[in-house]
């Protein structure tokens, strides 16, 4: 999907980036470097420089139809401080508005905790009376019902995300800065901290990596509607001191006084989603990423720098500098009066404080060299009234003021015309950058068509025999039948398909039917070094060095950017893993990827109706399925499987003890007769007598199903 992140190079909008980046998702962000740097990011990306309200945003959502935007500009409750509220609405006006126009699927906006002010008592639930104590809190209340009323009246899919205190990595080297950083800035310091509060006063702290997982399930789920982001956990400031090891800590109240308990029940039922960081586990992977990482000022050099030209180019500055410039002028005069005429002398000073300080202050140079000439005559005797009307000195302060304005004219407007020239410079390297980054990837593709056509053998054939074998919604009947497109599209007959979990080793899922070929059930990934290597890097890896009882090459099948099967071919003539070869291979999996993708999404969808409860146990019908693709399996692929049948009586505790007793690759459920059934994946009847045993120690007594087809 293409995913647009506001304040995308910000704390939780980085976070987020990296997080859907990593899922295999296109992160395009907007972010007008306020807060943010893009040192946060180091990975590709496409982005735009640029305020949310700027009209260049149109084209930003027109060039590349964005599935989903993450709204966090602002987000941060410190930053109120230097986002105008004004720019704020026009901003989410303008991204509503583009959202609903160039069709957004989801629009997703990141509030605050502070719409429900300072509630201490009860729940703080998403119906609790919302009472925001400062502007910001108003601010964000403010877009909360633009959202709703874009959804109400345009049907654009919103979700309002209500965020407790957001920490983490980043936060230090981002202007959007929060309790934590500053109790953790003063530990690392050892300095005095004044807190704002009493000791006995709670917050609720969530970790940025929590947000990003519940922000990232909430895309894939397409959720929508007003939630409570937050960890249920409430941290008082003495804990938290504790916590960062801050001992010399002032607090400017006494009361001991309890905020409201900001619960989350409502996302973690509709979304599944539980924080999986405590407030000591969040601190110590803050510590480490600060560890391994120097901490940036919140001030980026280019800002310092920006700020310090500012400064010298302020009208005071500029005053004090032409008067500088006067004096030196005026105590060479005084030096070198005998040597050079006054008047031409200071036409000198008017000419160089026009080049250097513009109109304004030729003007004033003016006036202060024409003033010096009134102190000439006075001091010589004459009557200051009589200067008023001597045309010599009005000619010369006429022709002061004229080459003072004419040079600085002329020198503003070449300065104009010279930020024009760096303006178009700018728009032109942008506009280079941006079809740069298409014709790169038009000839990506554009040489992976090529390479699919270069192979013409049987190629129509073999990608329609493909598409019909992987028709399956059932992972089981899909490495079933990518067995036999691999082995039809790729010339040989030694396939295995590996499944891969977190542990060392990997459980055979699917095989070739060649009786002359054995793979093993189980790999341990240390030894077979090819079959690790394809599970780290996540690409299709050949073995080069021919290296004997290694398979000649693997691939990897991803889902959600992670590595979950493997395919390995062990019978390949060297000579044709050629680059149309690779291409092929390539295609293939992609194509077997696919399959299992939207296999994986059917299963989620029927999740609630797919197992009996809440346990692990199939129904009927999604049992019964399972045993025909084995039994296929079984017949065309000499994969062998057992089915075990359990005797006692079904409780939670049974179910319980079964499942823990299984392996991943296994299944539990129900056939006809409404008894409970464990089948064991490629296990003969000999190898599940562990099982039985294993089980019987539980004092559950199960039994092998000779007759798989027939049910008591």
């Amino acid at each position: 999907m293409n995913i647009l992140i506001t304040g995308g190079y910000g704390f939780i909008g980085s976070t987020l980036a990296e997080r859907f980046f990593k899922e295999g998702h296109h992160v395009h962000i907007l972010d007008n470097l306020s807060s943010g740097t893009k040192s946060n990011i180091d990975f590709k990306h496409r982005f735009l420089i640029s305020d949310i309200s700027d009209p260049k945003c149109e084209a930003f959502f027109r060039t590349y139809s964005f599935d989903v935007v993450i709204h966090c500009a602002a987000s941060n409750q410190h930053s109120h401080l230097s986002h105008p509220v004004q720019s704020n609405v026009n901003g989410l006006l303008n991204l509503l508005t583009l959202s609903k126009k160039y069709q957004v699927k989801q629009f997703i906006y990141c509030s605050t905790s502070e719409v429900y002010g300072n509630q201490s008592e009860g729940l703080i639930t998403e119906t609790t009376t919302l009472a925001p104590a400062t502007p910001f809190a108003l601010d964000q209340l403010h877009g909360e019902a633009y959202c709703e009323q874009w959804s109400e009246l345009y049907g654009l899919p919103t979700l309002i995300l209500r965020l407790g205190h957001v920490y983490g990595p980043k936060q230090h080297t981002s202007s959007e800065s929060s309790l934590i950083t500053t109790v953790t800035s003063a530990a690392s310091k050892g300095t005095n901290i004044l807190l704002n509060g009493s000791p006995d006063w709670t917050y609720d702290f969530i970790f940025v990596g929590d947000v990003a997982d519940a922000v990232y399930r909430s895309v894939m789920s397409q959720l929508t509607g007003i939630y409570n982001l937050s960890s249920s956990t409430q941290t008082s400031l003495r804990r938290l001191s504790e916590l960062v090891g801050l001992n010399d800590v002032t607090y400017s109240h006494t009361a001991k006084t309890h905020a409201a308990p900001f619960e989350n029940r409502k996302l973690k039922t509709d979304l599944d989603w539980v924080p999986k960081y405590t407030i000591e586990e969040g601190l110590h992977a803050t510590r480490l990423y600060y560890d391994k990482h120097e901490v940036a000022t919140s001030v980026s050099d280019e800002k310092k720098s920006t700020k310090f030209t500012a400064l010298f180019s302020h009208p005071f500055v500029r005053i004090a500098e032409n008067l500088t410039l006067f004096l030196i002028f005026f105590a060479l005069s005084l030096i070198m009066t005998p040597v050079v005429d006054a008047p031409d002398y200071w036409f000198i000073y008017v000419l160089l404080a026009a080049l250097l300080f513009g109109k304004t202050q030729s003007l004033v140079a003016s006036i202060l060299a024409v003033g010096v000439q009134f102190y000439d005559h006075a001091a010589t005797g004459r009557n200051i009234l009589s200067l008023f009307v001597d045309n010599s000195i009005l000619a010369v302060f006429t022709i002061y003021l004229l080459i003072g304005l004419i040079v600085s004219y002329v020198m503003d407007r070449r300065k104009i015309e010279i930020q024009f020239l760096k303006d178009e410079l700018a728009a032109t390297s942008e506009r280079h950058h941006f079809l740069n980054e298409i014709y790169e990837e038009t000839l990506d593709i554009k040489n992976q068509l090529h390479q699919q056509i270069i192979r013409s053998e049987d190629s129509i054939g073999s990608v329609y025999e493909a598409t019909r074998a992987l028709d399956s919604l059932e992972p089981e009947g899909l490495f079933v039948g990518s067995i036999s497109v691999l082995e039809k599209t790729l010339k040989a007959n030694h396939f295995a398909i590996y499944l891969v979990n977190q542990s060392a080793f990997a459980r055979l899922a699917a095989k070739s039917a060649n009786p002359e070929f054995h793979p093993k059930n189980s790999l341990d990934l240390e030894q077979h070094s090819l079959v690790n290597e394809v599970v780290q890097s996540k690409e299709i890896v050949f073995n080069t060095a021919l290296t004997p009882e290694e398979a000649m090459f693997g691939a990897p099948l991803l889902r959600q950017g992670e590595i979950f099967a493997v395919i390995l071919c062990y019978q390949v003539p060297f000579q044709n893993l050629t680059l149309s070869y690779r291409n092929l291979i390539d295609v293939m999996t992609r194509l077997i990827n696919s399959s299992l993708d939207r296999s994986f999404g059917y299963i989620d969808a029927v999740q609630l109706d797919r197992y009996v409860g809440n346990t692990n146990a199939l129904k009927q019908d999604y049992f019964e399925r399972i045993v025909m693709q084995k039994e296929q399996a079984k017949v065309e692929l000499n994969i062998p499987y057992t089915l075990l049948h359990i005797r006692d009586s079904l409780t939670d505790t049974v179910l319980h003890s079964v499942d823990a007793t299984l392996r991943t690759t296994d299944y539990l459920g129900y056939r006809d007769d409404n008894e409970l059934y464990a089948l064991l994946s490629n296990a003969t009847v000999d190898e599940s007598q562990i099982v039985i045993e294993r089980l019987a120690q539980k004092s559950i007594h199960a039994e092998v199903v000779e007759d798989v087809s027939y049910v008591e």
